[in-house]
């Protein structure tokens, strides 16, 4: 299973910010990701962003301490449309966390590069 939201609120024309949230579930775990970006646009279209994300695994909860991964978010996006928008972005993890890539704790999280689009509606 796989959740996403996301919402926008506007300071100015040029300055935005942004909370998205993550629900996943894996053959062994369930995480919740979350973060907050704030975003600055360099013209209509050409924007920088950054902020901060924490991801939670809520499978062990009430039984051990609840392990968390916190890290920093910087990258830049491209609004192609008032609908479709696609990122560039890096995160580094902040803390030292047991949590892994994808669900799994013996695969060690990397600092991630991503590049991803989103639809809105």
């Amino acid at each position: 299973v796989h959740k996403s939201f996301m919402v926008q609120y506007g300071i100015s024309k040029s300055t935005q910010f942004e909370l998205q949230g993550f629900y996943d579930t894996y053959l062994l775990t369930e995480r919740f990701r979350s973060s907050l970006i704030g975003k600055v646009y360099l013209n209509e279209k050409l924007y920088l962003l950054s902020g901060v994300e924490v991801e939670v695994a809520t499978e062990d909860a009430g039984k051990v301490a609840v392990p968390y991964r916190l890290g920093f978010v910087a990258g830049s996006g491209y609004d192609i449309s008032d609908n479709f928008m696609i990122e560039a972005k890096r995160n580094v993890q902040l803390n030292n966390s047991n949590i892994g890539a994808f669900g799994e704790t013996l695969v060690k999280m990397p600092a991630v590069y991503t590049i991803g689009s989103k639809w809105k509606f």
